[in-house]
């Protein structure tokens, strides 16, 4: 190589060297910056004002460098310091860049952070929709962090949805998670104290009071440690939760004054105001307190409508209010809170037959598809063992198939058998479907002697019953036949071999096929009827619980109340169509 072109090469080589250098070391300095901004922004993140300057600062700098990344990163530290409006739009900011992205946080983090606002709002449908998108994002990027996240806040949802056995498992297994991860690093101890204040809050909902205490003691002990605020201000009122329900009132009601010395009750979330003045009403109920209870109690039922924040645990509001205004003999409160009551269980029974479908189908079904997706990997990976996983996924689908086929024929059954009672009127259901035919004929057939019992106590006894159906007495709760026999002015023994020859049937089986039939023939014509809750219509027509109800109800048509009413609710929607 003659010596100018040496010269030229050398120049070129040392040019790229130094510019190669720079290159690297402007990108250095770049990360170096956001690192510090980042540093910045976590320090002021209490200050919003300040962290917002800091967050923009980030933004900037990355929208200069068209680092698409990095701007989301800029958008979600806007997100987290913005009010929940304007947080949305910079969610949905990310969620629009990043969406085919194939980044490893983005969108997932972003559709987390909206289900996080979303669940505080009371908006458990909203939130739970957004839970669904992170969990299979999460999956499909095998992004083990997202997932127990997601985890986290979907037992928060079971727990709203009532739930708690299934959420207290979820939450054992993200409690496992984040303490491996803060004993390996003590700068997850916000997440470690986190998931312990949701599994002593779980805890709680399961009736596991003792453990639950220990749980929060732990936590809070952590928490003062940190010199945490946020999170023991929550604990401070699962600790009121778990002493109230030990019976330890004046405990709860020291962990509540603690919450609200050191807070503004206005600054608290909405939810966390309704359950300080739920708990203090039903504190102070115990205490006897009843004009203190009533005061807060009515606080926690304006905020849940003026909010729209319903949770099954708020009926406990209701049920004392109702029970202290009948106390009190002032009936025009008391038919209100009853009113209000009956109004906040459709919600519920609204809501969380959404939340239910979607946790049971939509969050299995992706966790469902993310084991079989693994399991097709490992095929790849692992000839010998191909043969049977195969027969394994044959197997699991010949199940899956004969289960689809049995319940399309159980629903089919249940719809014809909706339809025939449709199809029978009103006046033949009870006499048709329950009572035996008692004309004299057939009293003349049995014969007094063949019961033991004279022929006029048998005819007596029968009049009786028949003027006791007519009246619809048997919707009486807690009727036994030891008290209907004595209003019948007879014995026991004798009304029970009555019932049992000439209604075919045990007494208790008697009662409650009457009340069945009634409760079928009330809701084909009633609307009104039909609005009530299972546990409402189970009450009305004389049935102590709604497990009893649905076992009865079962037995005697052949199909479940709630099958009963959803098809009650389409027909009724097709024929408002139809109009």
């Amino acid at each position: 190589m003659p010596k100018f072109d040496k010269l030229v090469y050398l120049f070129i080589l040392f040019y790229c060297n130094i510019t190669l250098s720079q290159d690297i070391l402007s990108k250095d300095v770049d990360n170096q910056e956001y690192l510090e901004l980042n540093n910045d922004f976590l320090v002021n993140i209490k200050d919003t004002a300040s962290a917002g300057i800091i967050a923009k600062s980030f933004l900037n700098k990355a929208k200069k460098q068209n680092d698409i990344i990095k701007i989301s990163d800029g958008f979600y530290m806007l997100a987290q310091v913005s009010n929940d409006n304007i947080a949305f739009k910079y969610l949905d900011s990310i969620i629009e860049l990043t969406i085919n992205a194939n980044d490893y946080d983005y969108p997932g983090k972003a559709y987390l952070h909206k289900a996080r606002i979303l669940g505080s709002q009371g908006k458990f449908n909203e939130s739970m929709d957004e839970l669904i998108k992170v969990n299979s994002i999460a999956i499909a990027n095998k992004n083990i962090e997202q997932q127990f996240k997601t985890k986290y806040y979907i037992a928060l949802l079971k727990n709203e949805l009532g739930e708690f056995d299934e959420s207290r498992k979820t939450l054992e297994t993200v409690v496992s998670y984040n303490k491996m991860k803060y004993e390996k690093d003590k700068n997850y101890e916000y997440d470690y104290i986190r998931s312990l204040y949701a599994y002593g809050n779980s805890l709680n909902l399961n009736g596991y009071f003792d453990l639950a205490h220990n749980v929060n003691e732990n936590a809070i002990r952590l928490s003062l440690q940190s010199k945490d605020s946020i999170l023991y201000k929550r604990l401070l009122l699962t600790s009121a939760v778990s002493e109230y329900s030990r019976e330890k009132y004046d405990a709860s009601l020291d962990s509540i004054n603690k919450l609200l010395r050191i807070s503004n009750y206005s600054d608290l979330s909405i939810g966390t105001q309704i359950r300080i003045d739920l708990y203090l009403g039903k504190i102070y109920n115990k205490k006897k307190d009843f004009d203190k209870s009533i005061s807060y109690l009515k606080s926690s039922d304006s905020l849940v409508f003026k909010n729209n924040y319903f949770f099954p645990r708020i009926r406990d509001s209701y049920e004392l209010l109702i029970d202290n205004f009948k106390r009190k003999g002032n009936k025009d409160e008391q038919l209100f809170y009853i009113n209000r009551l009956l109004y906040v269980d459709s919600i519920l029974d609204k809501n969380y037959r959404y939340l239910s479908k979607q946790i049971n189908n939509e969050y299995s079904k992706s966790n469902l598809l993310a084991e079989k997706q693994e399991i097709i990997d490992s095929l790849k990976k692992n000839n010998k063992s191909k043969i049977i996983i195969l027969l394994v996924l044959s197997s699991l689908s010949f199940i899956l198939i004969l289960s689809l086929i049995y319940n399309y024929r159980k629903k089919k059954i249940y719809k014809d058998i909706f339809l025939n009672l449709i199809a029978e009127t009103n006046d033949n259901i009870p006499q048709k479907t329950i009572n035996k035919s008692t004309d004299q004929n057939e009293v003349a057939n049995i014969g007094s002697g063949d019961l033991g019992i004279s022929q006029k106590i048998i005819d007596d006894i029968l009049s009786c019953l028949n003027e006791f159906e007519q009246k619809e007495g048997y919707l009486k709760p807690n009727i036994t036949v030891s008290s209907l026999s004595k209003s019948f002015n007879t014995n026991s023994k004798y009304l029970s071999k009555v019932i049992n020859t000439f209604k075919d049937k045990n007494f208790s089986n008697y009662i409650n096929d009457l009340r069945i039939k009634y409760a079928i023939a009330e809701l084909k014509k009633n609307p009104k009827f039909r609005k009530f809750t299972i546990k409402a219509i189970a009450q009305e027509t004389g049935f102590n619980t709604t497990e009893a109800f649905s076992k009865s109800f079962y037995k005697v048509s052949g199909i479940y109340p709630s099958f009963f009413l959803k098809q009650l609710e389409k027909q009724t929607e097709q024929s408002s169509k139809s109009f």
